[in-house]
């Protein structure tokens, strides 16, 4: 009898282990304020290429001309293939000016932001993350920015 509550007691233990990246995983409102998305212009100096999101790294100047870097959250790496966007659009690219529509943290995170829509130094217009706005106001979330 101890052994099959030892048994039972195993499994349990190895159910609610198994459990607990499930809850690593938030929701947009958790993190980001969908009520303060802006335009970010600024020269990209790296890329973080690696699921389970890519982070992609800007410099902007703040309301005093100063250099402040930012990190973006975007899609995970099979989501950015799909739309249409390699690692390579973000490599070539260091030193060059982009244009990213962007959520902030909340308060207590400085200087980070999910990216919703990125626009590339020669024009091309990409939806890299979860497209708040749209989804806000009904739009489709899959619809070409370009457009």
């Amino acid at each position: 009898m101890r052994c099959k509550r030892s048994g039972v007691l195993m499994v349990i233990v190895g159910i609610l282990l198994a459990a607990v990246p499930t809850f690593s995983h938030h929701g947009f409102a958790v993190e980001y304020d969908a009520n303060k998305c802006s335009d970010m212009t600024g020269t990209l100096t790296g890329v973080d290429w690696e699921n389970p999101h890519i982070y992609f790294h800007m410099d902007l100047k703040d309301a005093n001309g100063n250099v402040v870097p930012w990190t973006f959250e975007a899609h995970s790496v099979p989501l950015m293939k799909r739309g249409g966007t390699e690692r390579r659009d973000f490599t070539d690219n260091v030193g060059k000016v982009f244009t990213v529509r962007a959520c902030p943290a909340r308060s207590g995170t400085k200087n980070r932001a999910t990216a919703e829509i990125l626009k590339f130094p020669d024009g091309r217009v990409r939806i890299v993350g979860q497209n708040v706005e749209a989804s806000k106001s009904g739009g489709n979330q899959n619809q070409n920015p370009e457009n």
